[in-house]
């Protein structure tokens, strides 16, 4: 039977929701007791996460290895449950022998949204996911226009994430995105650029469509495998 693999614990509630999820889709499809197969490897996210703001050039690296072990388990497809990590995976894909193929977070966000004639939309994220270029320049050479926050709403997103990747939730984040949303009523999308949001949005009765990578790998992953 073929398998999905999945590079987790980055952080380890939004892991949870892709093991949820990609279960949910085997059980819809399959039916009966059916569940996903699935090769969970959960790092530990602190040896990455702490070199994001000053050693960033050693994470690529750490990050090979740690695919490099996922891969040895021989799955079918895989993906990485970060997005912050897709930037890391780029600067080395080309150094990782491998001809089992990923779900890339950022291709399959851009290709959504040309396939859904959106040209305007809102990305929300880490505060390094909505500042870096590696998530927008992608979609801006696709033609698509990337709003982002302003820079006290980026910082309280910030700070909203951090306290999502302990598993928290809170009606001010409730409230506070739901605010956002309305600020931005303009778009025609938005990006859940960050795989602990979801956490929060779940809940959350927004109207514009929203644009979650995390569903986007586990539909293509899943694809791959049914």
């Amino acid at each position: 039977m073929k398998r999905i693999g999945i590079l987790g614990g980055t952080a380890y509630p939004s892991t949870a929701l892709y093991y949820t999820l990609l279960n949910k889709m085997a059980n819809e499809k399959w039916g009966g007791y059916h569940s996903c197969p699935i090769l969970l490897y959960s790092i530990d996210y602190h040896n990455i996460k702490t070199r994001y703001a000053n050693q960033w050039d050693e994470v690529p690296n750490i990050l090979k290895h740690e695919i490099e072990v996922l891969l040895s388990l021989q799955p079918d497809c895989f993906l990485i449950a970060n997005n912050t990590l897709h930037k890391a995976y780029d600067e080395i894909k080309q150094e990782i022998l491998t001809n089992i193929p990923i779900s890339h977070s950022i291709e399959l966000t851009k290709n959504h949204i040309l396939t859904h004639n959106m040209k305007k939309v809102l990305l929300l994220g880490t505060p390094f996911t909505m500042e870096d270029d590696y998530f927008k320049s992608p979609l801006q050479q696709a033609g698509i226009e990337v709003i982002i926050p302003n820079a006290e709403e980026i910082a309280q997103i910030g700070q909203f994430q951090s306290i999502l990747a302990t598993g928290t939730i809170t009606e001010e984040m409730r409230s506070f995105f739901m605010t956002l949303i309305e600020d931005y009523s303009s778009v025609e999308g938005v990006i859940l650029g960050c795989t602990e949001l979801p956490l929060v949005f779940n809940s959350l009765d927004i109207k514009l469509p929203i644009i979650d990578t995390m569903v986007l790998q586990c539909e293509d992953a899943f694809s791959k495998i049914s």
